[in-house]
């Protein structure tokens, strides 16, 4: 007799022993050396969560939850896994990411992060995983929280750091120089190729992200100078892609990342996290203290509403009425003893 077990596993080769006609048979497996795949770990959870549940739309949350972690790490360039995790990689990884770079609603991280705390309790009382890594983490308590920004000095010490007499280093400046200046999100930033810098016009064209609709965003004409220059040091290359490595390949955004966090820690950079999206949210809050318009701001960071924009502006309000305390026109009239 056929045992009823999804096929996931390696079939055991003791023929005589009964198998257990239990949909899922973790006792088989989880002492016997065997390691679970990500695909797999779903599988099983999903149908314990099936034996538990009648209603659908619980499986499609817990689904939905795992594939928004999954696909949250392969945009680090992180393979999802379920050992060698630990509660640090999870909040980095997983947490921050949501409340820094995707923006997700106060209730959306909560209930991602009962989602993962589920999964992995599951593997862990199954005795898939020696510890669960998520079984500390706590859920966020508040308001929407802040967007995390650079001050002008912190900005200033940290295009100090990439050595510019090194190829790699002048290539990082130039990097960092492109999301000051466009808000480039890091994956369009690694993906940019060489015939969408338009160096005649000062614009990229067709950058891509993840509205999946493409558009044209300006460079200013210093930025203009400083890709001129790498192209020269770039030279001419099979690589399609305008970011690349000493050998000639194009550069991943995890090797960006962590020249970040190095250039970051040099600068003496403390109380924010150095990241290519807070230097994304740095120009968003740089364009609007210097006057740009949140309408055009929207098209050039790619938002498909007005929401973060909106959030943008309100959150850097105090610093705007600051700014207009300074260039009040009444307030030179008065001064100046006009009126």
């Amino acid at each position: 007799m056929k045992g009823n077990i999804v096929s996931l596993f390696h079939k055991s080769e003791n023929v005589n022993k009964r198998r257990s006609n239990e949909l899922y048979d973790v006792a088989s497996f989880s002492n016997s050396g065997y390691r679970l795949t990500w695909e797999e770990a779903v599988k099983l959870f999903l149908q314990a969560r099936r034996a538990e549940t009648s209603s659908d739309d619980t499986i499609k949350f817990e689904q939905s939850s795992l594939r928004s972690y999954r696909r949250i790490l392969q945009e680090q360039e992180i393979k999802a896994e379920i050992y060698d995790v630990s509660p640090d990689f999870l909040r980095n990884h997983f947490i921050m990411v949501m409340v820094e770079e995707k923006g997700y609603k106060l209730n959306t991280i909560n209930n991602r992060i009962k989602a993962i705390k589920r999964f992995f309790q599951f593997l862990f009382d199954e005795g898939w995983i020696p510890y669960n890594p998520a079984e500390h983490l706590k859920l966020r308590k508040g308001h929407r929280s802040t967007i995390p920004s650079f001050t002008e000095e912190q900005v200033v010490a940290l295009l100090k750091q990439p050595d510019q007499s090194t190829f790699t280093g002048f290539r990082d400046f130039v990097m960092l120089s492109l999301i000051l200046d466009c808000g480039l999100r890091v994956g369009e930033l690694t993906k940019l190729k060489i015939n969408q810098v338009d160096i005649k016009e000062s614009q990229l064209l067709g950058v891509i992200g993840k509205s999946k609709k493409p558009r044209d965003i300006p460079f200013c004409d210093d930025v203009r100078k400083l890709l001129i220059r790498y192209i020269k040091a770039r030279g001419d290359l099979p690589s399609q892609y305008f970011f690349v490595t000493l050998d000639g390949r194009s550069l991943g955004i995890r090797a960006f990342q962590s020249s970040l966090r190095k250039y970051g820690e040099d600068a003496g950079i403390m109380g924010v996290r150095v990241s290519p999206h807070t230097l994304r949210h740095t120009f968003a809050k740089m364009y609007i203290l210097n006057d740009g318009d949140p309408y055009s701001l929207q098209d050039i960071l790619g938002h498909t509403s007005q929401d973060m924009v909106k959030h943008y502006v309100n959150l850097w309000r105090p610093e705007m009425r600051s700014k207009h305390t300074k260039s009040s026109p009444m307030r030179h009239l008065f001064k100046g003893r006009l009126l």
